[in-house]
């Protein structure tokens, strides 16, 4: 493994480790292995010191993963992630330069600094040519044409020379002296190896004779063994061809069982459904479509399902074009819309009147991407509010956004502070805007009213608590605030009935799962609470509804997929039926 042995800036590149690095400790900015690693407060998703620090610096004051607020300040040490890190064995950075090593990472700063094959400069006058550190007193003092020499008298070298001459004829008697001991003891070893020979020739005739019995020993075990090996054959032999028929035998049972439950469901549901004349004092019922949002799959944020009231089932429709998380919804003129979200610039319609159902994008893309936002319809012009705007920042405007090609969002006025993650409905001709978070992390406890004749925001009667990140919807006279998160980031099952008229607040009996990021409709005379995320930080498919007639929450069928910051919206109880869509998408 050869790399460069310049320091990373940043992460340290993979290639430079002895073992493949699990992607979890990879920078999401730099895509590295981390160094110095940080993690934000509350997602705890982790990044190189120097590359979140310079993010926080150059772009917003964001999780680039969780777009939660962030500071330099509010990074934290995974300790976890730094003991792991620790181990990992790295190669030198002087590789290229010949250091083969691989040095425990908590251990590379000081390898480095005392590496002998670290560049040095020669410090000779007139040379400074780059040389390996454990090199350099060599070459200064020996190989370097620019060393420093010194000259001696010439008399009082002869006369070293002189002294060298007579230790040498000393030491040429001497070495003739220990030349002829050397041949007496050469005759001496040439007779101890004489005898030595004979004994390993004796040695190696009883190993030979040992391995060749140890040979035969083994030749006879080893056809025992082949034959054992062939009696077991013989018997996995059988077992195999009677598993195979108890398989086949119990696929056709399978296939028997299904065929009967199929029948069974179908019956159940033909009794399960009303005479004509039942049910008619009833608030009509439109189906339930929900559509993106986060969850345990990537393709999550495209996906979307119908329940069927009627036949008490959730069914997936058509997928949208693009992701959309945290994004906004609305029906118009029997067109549902999708608006925006974390990874889409986009508009996504679908005409609830034509078959096949089919998602179509806008041919152009909106001014400014956003997420977290709201869009109403009042008084036939579609109501854009506040949200994160994509390298702008939290926004505290109100606009009209206009369906042209390209889209125009046109301001109307603007709330007292930039908001997002919040909630609104219509009644009558005002727009209500309840609770949400600032860029600060504050939530809000304020509800808002919007006039868009006047263009004019007024504070109304505070909500009982702060809340951000829940699900709102409107019956009658009343919005009903479902689930969300309070000012400690607590999530909570709480459900405050707010009387659009007089402010008033009271709550209904709470729901059955603490929800944040949930969806929430209004279908005939019943709340619907959809997926969301629970204090476990575990994404949720279970769905609870509340009738306005009962006294407690009960649960509906679960969804296809678990999801959270989704949109959802009550189909109208007219034109094509659930049966119709079913059938369709079965067909």
């Amino acid at each position: 493994m050869a790399c460069s042995s310049t320091e990373e800036k940043y992460g340290y590149d993979d290639c430079r480790f002895e073992k493949d690095v699990d992607e979890n400790f990879h920078c999401s900015i730099c895509y590295n292995v981390l160094k110095e690693p940080r993690m934000c407060r509350n997602n705890e998703h982790v990044f190189c010191l120097a590359c979140i620090s310079e993010h926080l610096k150059v772009n917003s004051q964001t999780c680039p993963e969780c777009n939660e607020y962030l500071s330099v300040d509010m990074l934290r040490r995974p300790r976890l992630v730094n003991n792991y890190l620790s181990k990992l064995k790295i190669n030198c950075d002087y590789a290229s330069r010949g250091c083969a090593l691989f040095i425990c990472l908590e251990d590379l700063e000081n390898h480095v600094g005392s590496c002998g094959l670290a560049p040095v400069l020669c410090s000779n006058e007139n040379c400074g040519m780059e040389i390996n550190k454990q090199e350099r007193d060599h070459h200064e003092t020996v190989v370097c044409e620019y060393r420093k020499v010194k000259c001696h008298d010439c008399e009082q070298i002869q006369e070293v020379v002189g002294k060298l001459e007579g230790s040498l004829t000393e030491l040429d008697g001497k070495v003739e002296a220990a030349n002829e001991k050397m041949q007496i003891n050469h005759v001496e070893m040439k007779k101890v190896v004489g005898k030595l020979k004979g004994s390993l020739v004796e040695m190696n005739k009883k190993f030979d004779e040992k391995v060749e019995a140890a040979r035969d020993d083994a030749r006879h075990e080893m056809k025992k063994v082949k034959n054992e090996v062939k009696e077991v054959k013989k018997e996995v032999k059988g077992v195999k061809a009677n598993l195979s028929k108890v398989n086949k035998d119990m696929d056709e049972v399978k296939f028997m069982m299904s065929q009967m439950l199929t029948k069974l469901e179908m019956l159940q549901l033909l009794n399960n459904l009303p005479f004509p004349t039942e049910g008619v004092l009833n608030t009509p019922r439109g189906d339930i479509l929900i559509a993106g949002g986060d969850g345990r799959s990537s393709k999550t944020g495209k996906s979307a399902e119908i329940y069927s009231w009627e036949r008490n089932c959730w069914f997936e429709v058509s997928p949208m074009n693009e992701r959309h998380i945290k994004a906004s919804s609305f029906i118009y003129d029997d067109q549902l819309f999708v608006v925006g979200g974390s990874y889409s610039e986009t508009i996504e319609t679908l005409d609830l009147n034509n078959l096949p159902l089919k998602w179509l994008e806008f041919p152009e893309e909106l001014p400014c991407k956003s997420d977290a936002h709201q869009t109403v319809v009042c008084n036939q012009h579609i109501i854009h509010i506040g949200g994160d705007l994509y390298r702008k920042g939290r926004s505290n405007a109100i606009s009209e956004l206009q369906l042209t090609s390209p889209p125009i969002m046109k301001e109307l006025g603007h709330m007292s502070k930039p908001r997002y993650c919040h909630g609104a409905e219509v009644f009558e001709d005002k727009v209500l805007i309840f609770g949400g978070v600032n860029e600060h992390s504050n939530v809000f406890d304020s509800v808002l009213e919007f006039d868009p004749k006047k263009n004019e925001c007024k504070e109304m009667p505070l909500l009982p608590h702060p809340v951000t990140r829940m699900g709102t919807a409107r019956w009658k006279d009343k919005v009903y605030v479902l689930g969300g998160r309070d000012r400690d980031g607590q999530v909570l099952n709480d459900v405050i009935m707010y009387h659009c008229k007089t402010g008033k607040t009271s709550f209904l009996p709470s729901m059955l799962e603490r929800r944040s990021d949930c969806c929430a409709v209004v279908a005939g005379d019943r709340i619907v609470v959809m997926g969301g995320e629970n204090e476990k930080h575990e994404t949720l498919n279970s769905v609870e509804c509340f009738k306005m007639s009962g006294s407690r929450w009960e649960y509906l069928p679960d969804m296809n997929e678990a999801r959270w910051s989704a949109v959802a919206e009550a189909l109208p109880a007219k034109g094509l039926t659930s049966d119709m869509y079913f059938d369709d998408l079965y067909s």
